[in-house]
């Protein structure tokens, strides 16, 4: 269940007084109250500010949505408030964000995250002058630590140092790696309604959504250092990646089964995401999830794996891999 507030902007573009904006912003808070207002001041400090901005907490545990209020209430009142009484998960989110969103164009934050002042007005810009065929405009990121303070390497050659910073068509580029800092993009709102928004399966959002926005469009780099991505303990990155749930693993799982079936894939690539379907499936096996035949199935079939197919059964009948182990002398 959210609760949404109604802005003041939408109610008068109802009746017409106001055009719609360039951008929509969304910034998007779970648990971010140490940070929520550094970000929220660096979206407020943007250098263009033509732009609508919609505010979700995802029930956050914390004090983040009584923040988010004040702040709001203070500093940009006819802004829109997303507010869950229960947490739904960043894809289901960010569609609802979407549903409201008025710009041309979207650019998205976590609260703890910061932008640059001229963040979105050099990518609009940019965004502009390349004309509608491209969905993406990325821009590299400072990375810092909890305390703000930055670190050395910036987000691109921390995350993929062999990273070309490509332009045009880069689905190729991004099937072998994500490259993307998704704090430091900026993207065409119809491209997102066209490719049917953000996969509500999913626990993460970024690499699918950029997967299939490639397979249309181009994205196009901007040269500049125009956000701060902020390395917390218990964000996304470091509970989800790190330590993998059965929600991560059955996310892999249907990203995989999104591109092997197809021919976008080189055979490098089909080798490596055939890989990864054995891996996710396997770990839902270990992990007794109820999905783990079905995925095993299809790691068998994709990967050519005899013991993914004794697994599959396996997990048909209700065997878990410690038994199987016994049964099989296996280690």
């Amino acid at each position: 269940m959210s609760i949404a507030s109604v802005s003041k902007e939408s109610v008068l573009n109802e009746g017409g007084s106001v055009p719609a904006p360039a951008v929509t912003v969304i910034a998007l808070c779970f648990n971010h109250a140490r940070f929520l207002t550094e970000c929220l001041d660096s979206i407020a400090a943007q250098t263009f500010q033509d732009f609508q901005l919609i505010v979700t907490d995802d029930c956050s545990k914390d004090n983040s949505a009584q923040l988010i209020e004040s702040w709001l209430e203070a500093h940009r009142p006819a802004s829109t408030f997303i507010r869950h009484s229960v947490n739904v998960g960043l894809c289901k989110t960010l569609n609802e964000a979407l549903a409201q969103a008025r710009g041309e164009f979207i650019s998205m934050i976590a609260t703890d995250d910061a932008w640059e002042p001229e963040k979105i007005e050099r990518q609009l810009s940019v965004a502009r002058e390349a004309g509608t065929g491209v969905a993406v405009v990325y821009s590299d990121a400072f990375r810092m630590d909890e305390n703000g303070v930055r670190l050395e390497k910036n987000f691109i050659e921390s995350h993929t140092p062999e990273c070309t910073r490509p332009s045009g068509r880069v689905f190729s580029e991004l099937a072998t790696r994500n490259f993307i800092p998704a704090m430091s993009t900026m993207i065409r709102r119809q491209a997102l309604v066209e490719v049917g928004l953000y996969d509500e399966r999913l626990a993460y959002e970024d690499y699918d959504m950029w997967l299939r926005l490639a397979a249309r469009h181009e994205f196009v780099y901007c040269p500049a250092l125009l956000a701060s991505y902020r390395i917390v303990a218990t964000s996304l990155v470091r509970t989800i990646f790190l330590n993998p749930s059965t929600h991560y693993m059955h996310t892999v799982y249907l990203i995989c089964m999104k591109w092997l079936p197809g021919s976008r894939l080189n055979a490098g690539q089909r080798e490596a995401w055939k890989n990864r379907l054995w891996d996710a499936a396997y770990g839902l096996y270990v992990a007794n999830d109820k999905r783990a035949s079905a995925c095993l199935w299809r790691a068998a079939w994709y990967g050519r794996k005899p013991y993914a197919a004794l697994l599959a059964l396996a997990a048909s009948m209700g065997i878990s891999r410690d038994l199987l182990r016994r049964l099989t002398g296996r280690s």
